[in-house]
Formats: C-alpha cells, sequence, structure tokens
C-alpha cells in the first residue's frame, strides 16, 4: 500500500480522526499481525499536527522524525515487528517466554517498557493502556513513513539538499552519537514494520496495574502500613519534591557550579546570568536541574541516596509491569529536612512532625494508564486526603512555561465534562517570573498526541477548550468513582464539586500549536520547562504543608 496520498485531498476533519482510531483498534484485535503500511493511509489523511508533512512525498518532515527518535528505542531500526501485552504471563501464554530476561532498551523521553530479540528482531512492549496503544502505532507509522520518504529521496539527493543546516543538527542530536549508523540503514533499506496485540482488554490493564500496586505494598508494608495511612497522591515527576524537601543540591551548590564551570559552560554562562539579573530564573530552580550532571558520578548519587534517608524518603523502582517509579514520603519528616526549599513556608513544625500521612508520588503516566493507577490507589488506601496532578499541556492561548489551572476537564475518551473545584484556582503562593499563571481554565483530554489536527484543534478553540493534555480526564474519571455511588456513562455532565478529597490540576505550556515556533515535545526537559515544574511542585507541597498544619 502506498504511504502516501495525493497533497489535493481535502482538509482534514475532525471526522477523520475518529476514522483513523476506529480502524487501527479494530485492526490489532487480529490474532495475527499486521502491517504498519495497512494503518499509513487513514493517519496521513488525518494531517496530525505532529506530521505536518507526512502526506508530501518530497519534503522530509524532521521535526516528526526527531519527535518519534525520542520515543523509540534506536533498535527500532533493527527489528521486523513489534509485540505488544500488558504482562510478562500474556507474552508467555502467547509462545514469547522470558520476554523479562530479554535485554531491556530505552527511548530517551518515554517512560515504557521495551525488551529487544536480536536474532528474532522482535521488539517486546509493555501497554498499560489504550493511551499505549494510540501512542506506539502512530509513533511507528510516522517512523516508518519518513525513514522510507529518506530512503526513496536518496536515490537522487544528498541529505543536505533534502533538509537545511538546522534540520540536519536536530537530526544528529535526536540520532545521538550512533548518528551515521542510523543514516547508513536508512540509505540501505526501506522500513516494513510490523505489530501484533497480544492482548489488550480492560481486565488485562486493571491486573497489570494491580500487580504494580502490590509490589508497592510489599517494598512498604514492613515499615510504613501505606494502606492503612491518610495519602496525598501526587502525579509529577520523580524529581522535583525530592529536589525541594531534600534540598541536596542547595546542600552541594559549591560543588555543582565548580563541575558545571569545568564541564558545562554554557550553563555557568547563564548561572552568572542569573547572579546578575539579566536572567530571571530562580537560582535554586536552576541548581535543581544542573544536578544531574553532578549525579553522573557514583559517589554524589549515592551521598544523594543517604541525604534522602534521613528524611525516611523511600524510592520504589518500576516494576516489571509498569515504567512508573514511586516515592513515598512522610509528611512529618519534611519539617525535618535540614535543607528544605526556602520558598515552602512552615508555620508549625511541632504540629506537622506529628502528621501520620504519607505523600505517594509517582512518574506521571501516559494518557489513560492515570484512570488505572489512581483507580487502583483509591481502592486500596484508607484514608485518600488529596490528589494533586501536575502535567504539560499543548495551549492555544499561551506561551511556552506560562501555568494553566483548569476548573473544567473535558474528556474524549468519555465524552464527559468534569466540573470541579481546583484547590489551585484559589491557591497558588508563588509567582512565575518567566510567565503568566492562568486560573479557570478549560482544558481537553486528548486521546493522544498525534490524533490532533487543525480541525480539532479549531473546534476546541471556539468552545474555549484552550489546555489540551492527556491526563486529567482519566484521574477526574477515578475521581468520581471516588464520589458518587455509581459509573457515569459517556457524553455527561459531572459536578465533582462534592468530591471527598482536595483536588488540584496544574498544567505548563510545552508548546503552542497555532504559533508554530518552539515545541518542548521534540526535546527532554530543558531550561523552558523548569521554573513552572518547581511552581508547581512548591504549590503542591504547600498546599499539602498547609491542609495538615490545619487538621484538628
Amino acid at each position: 500500500m502506498s504511504e502516501s496520498y495525493s497533497p489535493n485531498t481535502p482538509p482534514a476533519t475532525v471526522e477523520s480522526l475518529d476514522l483513523h482510531v476506529r480502524s487501527y483498534r479494530s485492526a490489532l484485535k487480529s490474532t495475527h499481525e499486521i502491517t504498519i503500511s495497512s494503518l499509513t493511509n487513514s493517519h496521513l489523511k488525518m494531517d496530525p499536527i505532529l506530521h505536518q508533512f507526512g502526506s508530501d512525498p518530497n519534503k522530509v518532515d524532521i521535526s516528526a522524525i526527531v519527535y518519534t527518535v525520542l520515543r523509540l528505542p534506536e533498535e527500532i531500526d533493527l527489528i521486523h515487528k513489534v509485540i505488544a501485552a500488558p504482562t510478562p504471563e500474556v507474552f508467555s501464554s502467547l509462545g514469547f517466554k522470558d520476554v523479562n530476561l530479554w535485554p531491556n532498551v530505552t527511548a530517551p523521553a518515554r517512560r515504557r517498557k521495551y525488551h529487544f530479540h536480536s536474532a528474532k528482531k522482535l521488539l517486546a512492549c509493555f501497554i498499560n493502556s489504550i493511551s499505549d496503544i494510540d501512542d506506539l502505532v502512530n509513533l511507528l507509522i510516522t517512523y516508518q513513513v519518513e525513514w522510507n520518504k529518506l530512503h526513496h529521496l536518496l536515490k537522487n539527493h544528498s541529505l543536505i539538499e533534502l533538509i537545511s543546516e538546522d534540520e540536519l543538527v536536530s537530526l544528529s542530536k535526536a540520532f545521538g552519537s550512533d548518528f551515521q549508523k542510523r543514516f547508513e540503514r536508512i540509505k540501505a533499506h526501506p522500513l516494513d514494520l510490523r505489530i501484533q496485540l497480544l492482548a489488550g482488554s480492560w481486565v488485562d490493564y486493571c491486573k497489570a496495574t494491580q500487580k504494580w500496586w502490590k509490589n508497592i505494598a510489599k517494598v512498604t508494608n514492613g515499615k510504613l502500613h501505606i494502606s492503612k495511612r491518610p495519602i496525598y497522591f501526587v502525579s509529577s515527576n520523580a524529581h522535583s519534591l525530592v529536589n525541594l524537601i531534600s534540598g541536596f543540591a542547595l546542600k552541594e551548590k559549591n560543588n555543582l557550579l565548580k563541575l558545571i564551570k569545568k564541564e558545562k559552560p554554557e550553563l555557568y554562562d547563564i548561572y552568572l546570568s542569573i547572579k546578575a539579573g539579566e536572567n530571571n530564573l530562580p537560582e535554586n530552580d536552576f541548581l535543581y536541574f544542573v544536578s544531574r550532571y553532578y549525579l553522573d558520578d557514583p559517589k554524589n548519587k549515592v551521598a544523594k541516596d543517604s541525604l534522602e534517608a534521613k528524611i525516611n524518603l523511600t524510592t520504589v523502582p518500576s516494576s516489571k509491569y509498569l515504567d512508573i517509579n514511586t516515592q513515598i514520603i512522610s509528611i512529618k519528616d519534611i519539617a525535618a529536612s535540614q535543607h528544605l526549599d526556602p520558598r515552602l513556608k512552615i508555620k508549625a513544625p511541632v504540629k506537622l512532625s506529628k502528621s501520620d500521612a504519607l505523600i505517594l508520588n509517582i512518574d506521571y503516566p501516559l494518557g489513560f494508564a492515570a484512570y488505572h493507577i489512581l483507580s487502583e490507589v483509591l481502592e486500596n488506601v484508607r484514608e485518600m486526603r488529596g490528589v494533586y496532578v501536575m502535567g504539560k499541556a499543548a495551549v492555544l492561548n499561551s506561551e511556552i512555561g506560562d501555568i494553566q489551572i483548569p476548573r473544567l476537564v473535558y474528556d474524549e475518551h468519555t465524552g464527559n465534562s468534569y466540573i470541579f473545584r481546583n484547590c489551585f484556582n484559589s491557591f497558588f503562593p508563588f509567582v512565575n517570573n518567566q510567565g503568566s499563571i492562568l486560573t479557570n481554565q478549560k482544558a481537553v483530554s486528548v486521546l493522544g498526541t498525534y490524533i490532533e489536527n487543525e480541525a480539532l484543534l479549531k473546534h476546541y478553540s471556539e468552545e474555549n477548550l484552550t489546555v489540551i493534555e492527556m491526563e486529567s480526564g482519566p484521574y477526574l474519571e477515578a475521581i468520581s468513582e471516588a464520589t458518587f455511588d455509581h459509573r457515569h456513562t459517556t457524553d455527561e455532565t459531572i459536578d465533582l464539586n462534592s468530591a471527598p478529597f482536595d483536588v488540584g490540576i496544574i498544567d505548563y505550556t510545552s508548546d503552542t500549536p497555532y504559533s508554530k515556533a518552539r515545541n518542548m515535545g521534540v526535546k527532554t526537559l530543558t531550561l523552558d520547562g523548569v521554573e513552572p515544574t518547581y511552581l508547581a511542585s512548591l504549590a503542591i507541597l504547600q498546599r499539602i504543608i498547609e491542609l495538615e498544619e490545619d487538621r484538628d
């Protein structure tokens, strides 16, 4: 099947998105492998915002290649087929035994468990929800389309004739040190990938999440009894809350600065500009960011772990089921930290030190996995006192780094609109030095980053749904099940103002699809996202501290 269609095809519609999703979800119900080529035509017809030049056979879409390269392991170049399932047991039952013993491979900008079998040219992928399927399929389609386009064009052109110098730099950075090797693979042969979904039912996803929780309970029950303690659930990342509480980067400030002055002079120049008042990025946030390089030295990592152990911070690495790291923080130990970020205010340290509550912080999941995870937690803890979500969003009325705080979320999965009392609309005691804080916004949780086109963005803009992300709707669906005595169906307006615990959602702008200017989606976290990340984390921690201080 051709991997392009005529550029004279009428503009893509919202309906073309729905057609594409139904096409590949239906095809993947097959008990046999299917070709990625068979899914390509409907992908191109929907004209996704992240694959703008996919249907142009003469223009290489470098942004699309870079986006996919950062979210697929390098071994994608070497395989014949992707096999996908939620658990090792499913792989094993269908003849792929000991998948977890295959070498583990990773992607730079997407947390997903992959295992690679070089002899069989297989890539085993663990999926946590329907969102993983939506994401994986479109990544594979985009990568194959652009690979084959490049392969064809390179027969008669040099690479520098096809792309600009800036695009070449961007592509080489994404390919990394193996740039030349990967480029030669593209020149050598076309790509013809297959995919086989071994299992992906609702029950399968629930089982995988249940086993993820059991692993956490097993690790923590001996000392924390997590199921019996009051919980504040936070979906954020694996670094910001810990940095703010432990203060390791602040403690090691002098050594950090010596390191970057010697090895990262461009970052040291930024530090000097901060000190001179020429850059308004908060100094502490800068130190937290550059501490990643300091931790490349194993002895520094040991020192960090030791400091965290003193405040009883427990880290549970991702299990063999979900690639989601978890941290458990005892609130009473926050006040005992010797290097707590000074922006956090503790008014009643004695009272806080008597709290029996825990913070359960997870690396934010992708899309609908958020529902499965929060549902599992809610079903297994004695008391939930707060649910807080920090995420990235594409925003139609904002700039990179701005903070968005919604009061309404429309969820594409269910068609439901959730109205809720977002605590951060009335509680945000910090200032965004580099951007704006927009409260009382309206957001939409989409099916996936690829399942958006100009027609959909225009539709949402007309409805004043200006914040586009993937997790809030699924989280709010789980919260609705903890609020009411029945499950809602679809296409309803659900009032969650009576939720039985505190709810807060903060998104920061990672890209602006209307401006087509800068897009953090083709990079990992950079200084563009540092201040809003730490502002959101500060607001969440300050909220938790004050709620515990105010308890009778």
